[in-house]
């Protein structure tokens, strides 16, 4: 009876600002988004205009006066100019894993701990963002923590297979359906706006 019930444990977590650090030493730590808009390959032309546009709708996307109806169109007009301004910065898949080491991207303190325990435990770990699932993943990986009892359910950029450079559709699937056997959404802003 007590193996069953280990057997039907998970544990559903978001991932930034819920495993990540909201702030260290009076810093706030970046979001998945965050760490791309902020990294050092992306032009300073390119992060002024995604502070801009950061500016113009962030207040709308809080404004609790607002109803969803309201906000919705203008959140999918924010991710797709964001979306276009990033695809133009020609990121390639191999530099995922510097811009996130050069990032302040930090897992919450005794993630260690966290992470070890479901897994030893097989306790599946079922991550949800709205962020970029190659971003969070790559948190993981270099914290030494990305264990296979961890799926994850994010926006993923996809690649373009003769040019590894970033291609213009983003994926919401899961990390055991990547490559040919993801679903594609018909625009990954549903996601996003679960969190309202």
């Amino acid at each position: 009876m007590e193996r069953k019930q280990q057997k039907e444990k998970k544990v559903i977590s978001d991932f930034d600002m819920t495993l990540t650090r909201f702030g260290f030493n009076g810093k706030r730590c970046p979001t998945s988004y965050n760490i791309l808009d902020n990294s050092k390959l992306i032009s300073e032309d390119c992060q002024k205009k995604l502070k801009d546009l950061l500016h113009y709708y962030y207040p709308i996307e809080i404004d609790p006066n607002r109803t969803v109806k309201e906000k919705f169109p203008l959140m999918v007009e924010w991710w797709t100019k964001a979306h276009n301004l990033l695809c133009q910065q020609k990121i390639q898949k191999y530099q995922i894993s510097q811009i996130v080491r050069d990032s302040d991207a930090m897992l919450r303190e005794g993630f260690e701990t966290f992470f070890n325990t479901l897994y030893r435990s097989n306790v599946p770990l079922l991550i949800f963002s709205a962020g970029i699932g190659d971003i969070l993943e790559e948190i993981i990986r270099q914290m030494n923590v990305f264990h296979p009892n961890i799926h994850v359910v994010s926006n993923y950029m996809d690649f373009d297979e003769s040019a590894p450079e970033f291609f213009l559709a983003v994926f919401t699937s899961t990390r055991g359906l990547r490559g040919s056997q993801k679903r594609k959404i018909s625009f990954s802003p549903f996601c996003y706006l679960f969190i309202f």
